[in-house]
């Protein structure tokens, strides 16, 4: 599952196929909020187009929307995370969060605050199994440039210096990074939320390639 914020990133940085690939998946296995469609405007071109900044992305949005499920939360257990008494989960993030322990796939989140706010909770056997499940955007583009040729995902991101600021600097700026300075950039975002969350969340080694 892609948030609004992961999902608007990918499809500007026009790597929705790429990800897929890396995950071992087809866009089929993909799922949204049915909210995604008008966060990112969808069916409105001109003010998709404004939002996403390209052509390229606004396709690559129209593809994510058409080959995604879209889930809707049930009423059951998952209210539990839809109630979730933290000041700094909003009723959205907490949707999300409740989306993913009833569809008990991956999550995949471009909002770090979020992963940082729920790290705040304690003692609740539910959220503390959804650790495995996250999946920070930092990741997603360490599991690419891991998976990916480099040059490819380098030259995509860099093409796009408006879509995410740390990712312009951990690929390069005035320049290309090398592939090990870019590693390292990304491995030193993944860690400060390592640390920022007190260890729950973790790199998912399974989804690096072994050595």
């Amino acid at each position: 599952m892609l948030d609004s914020d992961a999902a608007k990133k990918i499809c500007q940085y026009c790597l929705l196929d790429e990800l897929a690939s890396s995950l071992a998946c087809s866009l089929d296995d993909f799922s949204v909020l049915p909210q995604l469609r008008y966060q990112l405007k969808i069916n409105n071109r001109e003010k998709s187009l404004e939002k996403l900044g390209s052509e390229s992305a606004l396709h690559e949005a129209s593809k994510l929307i058409g080959h995604s499920s879209e889930v809707e939360v049930s009423q059951g257990a998952a209210n539990l995370l839809l109630e979730l008494n933290q000041p700094d989960i909003d009723s959205g993030e907490a949707t999300l969060f409740a989306a993913t322990y009833e569809t008990g796939g991956d999550f995949l989140s471009g909002d770090k605050r979020a992963f940082i706010a729920i790290s705040k909770i304690n003692g609740h056997d539910l959220i503390d199994a959804l650790w495995l499940q996250f999946i920070c955007f930092d990741e997603a583009m360490l599991l690419l440039v891991n998976k990916c040729c480099f040059d490819h995902i380098s030259g995509k991101v860099r093409s796009r210096p408006d879509v995410d600021t740390a990712m312009s600097i951990a690929f390069g700026r005035s320049a290309p990074s090398h592939r090990e300075e870019t590693l390292s950039a990304l491995n030193s975002y993944i860690g400060s939320l390592v640390n920022n969350t007190a260890g729950k969340y973790q790199l998912k080694e399974h989804l690096l390639p072994s050595a």
